[in-house]
């Protein structure tokens, strides 16, 4: 809120995002817009210490793996000892059958699974697979910004052909870059991102994203890049 007010402030003329609706509204007008629209009212989501909680995808892998390892173990001790019980063999696989399940669910966005992004020095840190894993940028070089989308799959016959796949727009994505290294932020709503900010990339159409923001959190995560002076408010 701080960042946003004293953004306004320096830029009436800008053009810059509610740090509660994520609106976009002129910098001279954010003191009323807020008086008017969220009077009392305050980012709910949005920490004072700059991290943020949303649905995570990371954790879609180890559903899988980790089940399959243990089918593909138990396979390998039976062959070699002879003494694996067809029920553990059949437990691992059924594990394998309800992780695919569960996978494909993150994948299309169910939110079942929480990370949290948080802001580390001058990076960033994505905590991730119920906690237990930390996907971490050191410092941010760049941000690009681009497209979301997801490709949905239409029903088939009975002999389970006949089916087609369509592209769903997805929302936008910030992909937060150190390299090669990256950790890419998405929001099913645009915020007005590309008319607000410069100092931003062009990113293609993506699919793939590592954790979903609220459009109040995705907000606070620009003003908060705009901190670290990454973004700059569009000149008007």
């Amino acid at each position: 809120m701080a960042t946003a007010s004293r953004l306004a402030t320096d830029h009436p003329a800008a053009v810059l995002p509610c740090p509660v609706c994520a609106a976009t509204v002129k910098g001279a007008n954010l003191d009323r817009h807020l008086g008017k629209v969220h009077s009392g009212q305050r980012p709910v989501r949005s920490s004072a210490m700059r991290s943020w909680r949303g649905p995570e995808r990371l954790i879609a892998r180890p559903l899988v793996i980790v089940p399959l390892l243990a089918v593909v173990a138990s396979l390998v001790w039976q062959e070699v000892s002879g003494t694996v019980e067809d029920v553990f063999i059949l437990g691992a696989a059924g594990a394998l059958g309800v992780g695919l399940i569960i996978c494909g669910l993150v994948v299309y966005g169910a939110p079942l699974f929480r990370g949290r992004l948080s802001v580390n020095g001058d990076g960033f840190v994505l905590s991730h697979t119920l906690g237990l894993r930390r996907r971490q940028l050191s410092r941010v070089d760049r941000v690009e910004a681009g497209s979301a989308y997801l490709v949905r799959s239409s029903g088939s016959n009975a002999e389970g052909i006949g089916g087609t796949t369509s592209e769903e727009q997805a929302g936008s994505f910030l992909k937060l870059r150190n390299g090669r290294r990256h950790i890419t932020v998405r929001c099913k709503h645009s915020t007005g991102f590309r008319k607000t900010w410069t100092g931003w990339e062009q990113a293609g159409r993506s699919r793939r994203w590592h954790i979903t923001l609220d459009p109040a959190d995705f907000v606070a995560l620009q003003y908060t890049l705009s901190d670290l002076g990454l973004l700059a408010l569009r000149p008007r």
